[in-house]
């Protein structure tokens, strides 16, 4: 695999959890994934001649280890596919010094037309320059939890909210809706690349001095833990367009006695049609000893109420 960027970690990518934030793991490998493009004839410049935008249509994330302040971080990467649909890209994020990996992505791109956003072919050239940078997916890149065959896309949002129309404090459930204004889009009227992907765009990315981040909770007995990201999918199936109404519906698709597996469904109400899906595997991680805890009482008594495994 090539190095396609490396960066050392700064002390405001690190959250409440008190380590590097994963926005910051998924910025890393975006990075890295443009500057691969670049190398196979697809930088943004190649792209507007072919009145082409290339799509990030499905990127997976698991993550390995936490990363800290002034940790290196060096991520390599190549193609495992290609094909005129779409090309299926591997990342390694690695902190060196210790000899671990921190995170690794599996990532699939596209072309749609910028006017139109229909599907676009991937010129034979790129497929031809994918030749050299072909690798294959090691062990530990592969998914442990999530699937990464096609969603189903069956669920229509009524469905959905009918059974979620209970409100819960919980950040992953909570009900979002955004009306897309036009300061949030491109030329054409298509909400803007640069939006939040990991909320299905429901929400816009922070701004510099915004306060964000993962919410932190204290435990009967009194102790600190959030919830820690241990893998992440994000599913795009089409962009909402300046005026429309898109709303986040979220449950837990499966629970254990640590881990939670979440789901939220991003609805276009202006069309009816689904917009994307996010998956979320997370640990409940004690903040202070640094290790996983059981799913404190009731918390999972929040949980269950809006366990629906039979929508996964």
């Amino acid at each position: 695999m090539q190095v396609l960027h490396t960066s050392a970690v700064e002390p405001t990518e690190i959250d409440a959890l008190g380590h590097m934030n994963v926005r910051y793991y998924q910025s890393r490998a975006l990075a890295a994934n443009q500057a691969l493009m670049i190398k196979l004839g697809l930088d943004p410049e190649s792209c507007a001649r072919r009145g082409a935008l290339l799509i990030n249509e499905d990127v997976y994330c698991r993550y390995h280890r936490e990363q800290f302040v002034g940790a290196t971080i060096t991520v390599r990467g190549g193609v495992l596919e290609a094909g005129p649909e779409r090309l299926r890209l591997f990342f390694e994020l690695a902190n060196d010094a210790k000899g671990e990996v921190a995170a690794t992505f599996i990532i699939a791109v596209g072309l749609t037309s910028r006017t139109s956003r229909v599907r676009m072919s991937i010129p034979q050239e790129v497929l031809s320059a994918a030749e050299a940078f072909q690798v294959e997916l090691p062990a530990h890149g592969a998914p442990r939890t999530i699937d990464l065959s096609a969603p189903r896309l069956d669920l229509a949002y009524d469905e959905v909210a009918a059974r979620l129309s209970e409100e819960i404090a919980d950040p992953m459930s909570r009900r979002m809706t955004r009306v897309i204004d036009a300061a949030s889009c491109d030329e054409y009227g298509f909400l803007s690349e640069r939006e939040d992907m990991m909320f299905g765009h429901v929400r816009s990315a922070p701004k510099p001095d915004e306060k964000w981040g993962p919410m932190t909770f204290t435990t009967d007995e009194g102790h600190r833990f959030g919830w820690a990201s241990l893998e992440t999918r994000n599913v795009r199936l089409e962009q909402p367009r300046v005026g429309e109404t898109i709303c986040s519906l979220g449950a837990e698709i499966g629970l254990h006695s640590k881990v939670r597996h979440s789901r939220r469904w991003i609805f276009n109400l202006t069309t009816g049609r689904l917009v994307s899906l996010n998956d979320n595997v997370a640990i409940a991680l004690d903040l202070d000893a640094r290790r996983p805890i059981e799913i404190p009482t009731k918390v999972r008594s929040e949980l269950d109420k809006r366990h629906l495994p039979e929508f996964a």
